[in-house]
């Protein structure tokens, strides 16, 4: 069986957009017998007859009418390709973003909007995860740009430091009033509701008990911080968030955060991406980021 080659596909493209193979191969700097051949190699290929020949006019046949779409969309994937590595920008075709669950609560939608107002007909493949999963997927090149706290990235990805996202624990309104300020060993009795080891959130709640040579008796994790949320909101546990996700249910009073010494250490947050695909296009992207970060005073 032969295979369907670019070359046969744009041969009948050509054909059936300037209407004859004599315009075809004018267009293509071919002769008249060589897009003839491509167009029977075409029909041979995928057994079928593509144009019924009427004297010197040409008209498709039913098979003709369903292969130019396919055709269409294969010539214009193959010339998307071409163009996505010849200028190395991930804004070419699919964009493959990394985002934390900060960024992504407030701002992915707002991001995602004025990406394809700048790009119509961008495809994005979006990912949202925790510090290690998107280091890894960013060492491993299955992302071009993120969004990360405490990145732990290789050589090859390119970071810029973009602010510091504030933590805070946070509980139910209802919860009896405390003192003026909490020790680790006053939150170590309490049910405590944590992102799981991948996250850096967990590494920083473990090391401010340890500093304080507490073990919390009782800790469950949650890979979701706005499931996280939705719990302090239900009163079934004390939770540490980034205070910036969590601002409207405090302003709700409907959960309240906890006076605590020391202070839990902000994470430094960066944005991310492939050194090698580093272009224009790329830094349109990085200043987008960097201004709705500031619109929402996000870090």
């Amino acid at each position: 069986m032969m295979n369907v080659t670019l070359d046969q596909l744009k041969a009948f493209e050509r054909v059936v957009r300037l209407g004859s193979f004599h315009a075809a191969a004018l267009d293509l700097h071919l002769t008249q017998p060589s897009v003839s051949a491509r167009v029977k190699e075409l029909e041979t290929a995928l057994n079928v007859q593509l144009f019924v020949r009427q004297g010197p006019r040409i008209r498709l046949t039913a098979e003709g009418h369903a292969l130019i779409e396919f055709a269409d969309r294969t010539l214009n994937a193959a010339s998307d390709l071409v163009e996505r590595f010849r200028t190395r920008d991930p804004l070419m075709g699919v964009l493959r973003l990394g985002l934390n669950e900060s960024f992504a609560l407030i701002s992915a939608t707002d991001l995602i909007e004025r990406i394809e107002r700048l790009y119509p007909g961008i495809r994005t493949s979006l990912f949202v995860g925790d510090t290690g999963t998107v280091s890894r997927m960013l060492n491993e090149q299955a992302l071009d740009v993120a969004i990360v706290s405490e990145a732990r990235v290789e050589g090859h990805v390119k970071q810029e430091y973009i602010g510091r996202n504030r933590l805070g624990w946070f509980v139910h309104a209802g919860f009896p009033k405390t003192r003026e300020l909490l020790s680790p060993s006053d939150l170590a009795p309490l049910h405590l509701i944590i992102s799981p080891p991948t996250a850096k959130l967990h590494a920083t709640v473990m090391k401010w008990f340890a500093d304080a040579r507490v073990t919390p008796e009782r800790v469950s994790t949650c890979n979701s911080l706005s499931v996280t949320v939705q719990a302090v909101v239900k009163g079934l546990g004390v939770a540490l968030v980034p205070i910036r996700i969590i601002q409207a249910e405090v302003e709700a009073k409907r959960v309240k955060q906890l006076p605590v010494a020391p202070e839990v250490p902000a994470h430094s947050v960066s944005i991310c991406y492939q050194a090698s695909e580093f272009g224009p296009g790329l830094n349109t992207l990085v200043d987008l980021i960097r201004e709705l970060i500031a619109h929402h005073q996000l870090f």
